[in-house]
């Protein structure tokens, strides 16, 4: 008999505060295994604390968070790292690829310095999200949407149960838009639950739920005639 896997994110009152002002006031938010979904919200709107928060990287100062059904609250700094390690990926807005290394290469290091004993599952999930031929490419040969699959690969590599994406199709064409939107949609196809912050409504539009955050408060976007 198969058991459902747990939520990806489970959030309830998440909160966040600086010192300065600013942060995250209120977040509640589920995300299921296998789906994406869309952060929308305006400069300053608390978008990057709450993949901070969500990626454990910032420790929140309200609320329940549980990731891949684990719970967050209570866990010492190097159990938030394993669970980060093991359960979240992160495509960070300025990617962070190695220059040195190739795109399969690039892949292999979320698992560590030894690459070469990752190189299968690397290359194989490039070939999925259509990078097969550009595997022993280096950075600086890529076009922007190439590099860009080349970060969610890296990030969906260990299987995570959340996938974080921080304005994956900021500054391509079309075209390069949607090929890495279709490698988001992989990597839930492969059973993560993908988060996505964007200021691109046609991007978000295409997700399968929407929220909204402003002012730090986040909020589920119902569509008119969606049950």
């Amino acid at each position: 008999m198969s058991t459902a896997p747990p939520p990806a994110v489970e959030a309830e009152g998440l909160a966040f505060g600086y010192a300065s002002g600013g942060g995250l006031v209120r977040a509640d938010l589920r995300l299921g295994a296998g789906e994406v979904v869309a952060v929308e919200g305006p400069s300053g709107a608390g978008k990057s604390t709450l993949l901070a928060v969500l990626g454990l990287i910032l420790v929140p100062g309200g609320g329940v968070l549980r990731i891949g059904g684990v719970d967050v609250g209570g866990l010492g700094a190097g159990e938030r790292d394993r669970l980060r390690g093991r359960a979240v990926g992160i495509v960070l807005q300025d990617l962070g690829l190695l220059p040195f290394l190739n795109a399969w290469e690039n892949v292999a290091a979320a698992f560590g310095p030894r690459l070469a004993r990752h190189e299968a599952e690397a290359r194989g999930l490039l070939g999925e999200l259509g990078m097969g031929e550009a595997a022993e490419a280096r950075v600086a040969e890529l076009s922007g949407g190439q590099r860009q699959r080349v970060a969610v690969a890296r990030a969906a590599v260990k299987r995570p149960a959340l996938v974080l994406a921080d304005e994956p199709t900021s500054g391509l064409d079309p075209d390069n838009a949607d090929s890495v939107l279709g490698a988001l949609r992989s990597c839930a196809e492969r059973g993560a639950g993908v988060l996505l912050v964007t200021h691109d409504r046609a991007v978000a539009e295409v997700c399968d739920r929407r929220y909204v955050l402003r002012a730090g408060v986040l909020s589920e976007l119902v569509e008119e005639g969606r049950a």
